[in-house]
């Protein structure tokens, strides 16, 4: 099992949270930020996510996601993968995928950087595990003048538009260690309309290796039920 996942961390690669707004790091795990790429620039991040605490509740083996900088306003996603069933024991497709993050409100004294982001599913190539689906989420965050920040994300997703939504709550914050590490801690809340509440939580870090490429990983829990559900993410992202 190490050595799978130590194969994984290697080989391939994912986007964590990261408060930096030259690079504007979202994550296939818990968190996304209100931060945007640069205009007319491009993001690529893939990886892996062996949790069931993600949009599809299911281990994503590998994620990939591409975003491109409309404006100063708008950034454009779309994201495809591969996912496993444990219970199941089946493979299948996660995505693609399509979405725009718009940023709606700057920083200003209190008011948090806020922006939401609106995603579609469509049906997959061949799994029956994913229908067409929906997904919006508010994104806020604060930063301080030492760089560290408070975040907080809250969202509802379909991923199959016929069956229940997923409501999402979570709240992180980041410690800048210096300018290329950052050190951040969340707490996670989600919840399906007559299923049960999971309560996670989880560490991480970012390393910038430089103004493009940034690798991170994070491991975590549920709460309430720990035992047998410890998970992993991490990977690289890369700015062009």
């Amino acid at each position: 099992m190490k050595k799978g996942i130590l194969f994984l961390l290697i080989f391939t690669n994912a986007t964590l949270f990261a408060q930096n707004e030259d690079f504007a790091s979202d994550r296939p795990g818990l968190s996304d930020s209100p931060d945007l790429i640069d205009k007319n620039s491009w993001q690529i991040s893939t990886g892996f996510d062996i949790s069931n605490y993600n949009h599809y509740q299911l281990y994503q083996i590998s994620t990939n996601t591409l975003k491109y900088g409309i404006s100063d306003r708008f950034e454009a996603r779309m994201d495809f993968g591969i996912q496993y069933d444990p219970e199941q024991k089946i493979y299948g497709t996660s995505g693609p995928s399509f979405g725009l993050k718009y940023l709606m409100l700057k920083q200003n004294k209190l008011i948090p950087k806020t922006a939401i982001i609106v995603e579609y599913y469509t049906p997959p190539f061949a799994s029956s595990q994913q229908a067409s689906g929906l997904a919006t989420e508010l994104v806020f965050s604060h930063e301080f003048k030492n760089g560290n920040s408070l975040y907080h994300n809250v969202g509802i997703d379909w991923v199959d538009v016929k069956g229940k939504p997923t409501l999402n709550n979570l709240s992180g914050f980041s410690y800048e260690v210096n300018e290329t590490i950052s050190l951040f801690i969340e707490v996670y809340m989600y919840h399906t309309p007559g299923l049960k509440t999971n309560y996670v939580s989880d560490l991480g870090i970012t390393y910038q290796l430089n103004k493009k490429l940034q690798l991170d990983f994070a491991f975590g829990s549920d709460l309430v039920v720990p035992k047998g559900n410890l998970y992993f993410d991490g990977g690289v992202s890369y700015n062009f």
